[in-house]
């Protein structure tokens, strides 16, 4: 049995983040000036590449167009070794995060080098089209067209899936990944997943999404309304911008008509000052009720996201070993922080 007191401890703030935060008033980010939003992260995002520089040795970069469903273009950012192992190259879609309102294929950059020299893996970052100028489910539609398109050509893409088939993303990204992850098992894509990673995921619209008897562990949304970033305010905003239809299987796999059954491994990370944090954990949580595999990291007094808005503080570089332990989890590959390319910054997200 969950002890209710035990989840709400993780709401505690982290010493090393309070202290810093007190050094460094954070300025509250506005969800409803969402072109003025748009405009900062995206050059935040461009500034954070900028520093990258060009893709390190033995890594691979490029751009291809795909098309969607109702004819028009989204664009895949593609990283591979410039030698692929012998025994071949394990796939990795990456799906990236900012509140189904912002953000770009260019936002996971630093992750996906790091996995394609840690692991010898051809990584794909997909697009979707963003709400509220596209308003649900068209981004979700975008991420399972793109996803069935990586599938069918993975050979094309210098990928053998039989060494791993990972799928992921980050906050919204991880939304949207469980969503489609759970289609790939409807629909019997093949090749098929064989892991499913999911960081600080937005899982449930209401509570009604939840399985009953998981109902009363779902408070973060109240008891971390007034967290750093992400927050209250962020989470109503990117609610409206967005429309889902809460009811829908492409807003949650809870709505799916046998969900659950069948999924591959999932590696699933949790913020404790998130007012998302108990999606993630009552997740993990009924995956393994239904025979789902699982790997569950927490990160306790941290806020939504921390290892990409802090990225200077000691917890945020020990989560990007988690992130990546969590990689080699999936990947079936042993990991050690020594082995993180020196050039990794954290991703960000929103």
């Amino acid at each position: 049995m969950t002890n209710i007191a035990s989840i709400a401890k993780l709401g505690e703030p982290n010493a090393e983040l309070a202290a810093y935060i007190e050094a460094h008033p954070q300025v509250k980010a506005n969800w409803d000036d969402v072109d003025t939003l748009r405009s900062t992260r995206n050059e935040l995002e461009q500034q954070g590449i900028a520093a990258l520089g060009p893709p390190p040795p033995g890594v691979e970069e490029s751009f291809t167009k795909i098309q969607m469903r109702d004819g028009s273009d989204s664009e895949l950012k593609i990283f591979k070794p410039a030698q692929p192992p012998a025994s071949g190259s394990p796939l990795v879609v990456l799906v990236f995060g900012g509140g189904f309102v912002i953000g770009s294929n260019g936002q996971l950059t630093a992750v996906s080098r790091a996995l394609c020299q840690m692991f010898a893996a051809t990584v794909v970052n997909i697009s979707y089209r963003l709400a509220p100028d596209h308003q649900f489910p068209t981004g979700v539609n975008d991420a399972w067209d793109s996803l069935q398109w990586i599938a069918a050509n993975a050979s094309s893409l210098g990928a053998d899936p039989s060494q791993g088939f990972v799928l992921g993303g980050v906050s919204a990204g991880a939304n949207i990944s469980a969503v489609i992850a759970q289609k790939s098992v409807d629909e019997s894509i093949s090749p098929p997943l064989t892991g499913v990673w999911l960081v600080v995921p937005y899982v449930f619209g209401s509570k009604e999404n939840i399985p009953a008897h998981y109902r009363d562990q779902w408070f973060s949304r109240e008891q971390n309304k007034d967290a750093p970033g992400l927050d209250g305010d962020a989470m109503t905003a990117i609610e409206t911008h967005l429309k889902a239809d809460y009811n829908s299987e492409w807003f949650t796999p809870y709505n799916a008509k046998v969900p659950h059954k069948g999924l591959p491994p999932t590696c699933i990370y949790a913020n404790g000052m998130d007012p998302l944090r108990d999606d993630a954990l009552i997740h993990e949580q009924v995956l393994r009720e239904h025979g789902v595999k699982t790997k569950l990291f927490t990160w306790p007094g941290l806020p939504h996201a921390h290892f990409a808005f802090f990225p200077t503080l000691k917890c945020s570089q020990e989560a990007l070993g988690d992130i990546f332990q969590g990689f080699g989890w999936l990947l079936s590959k042993d990991t050690a922080s020594q082995d993180i390319p020196d050039a990794v910054q954290a991703p960000s997200s929103g």
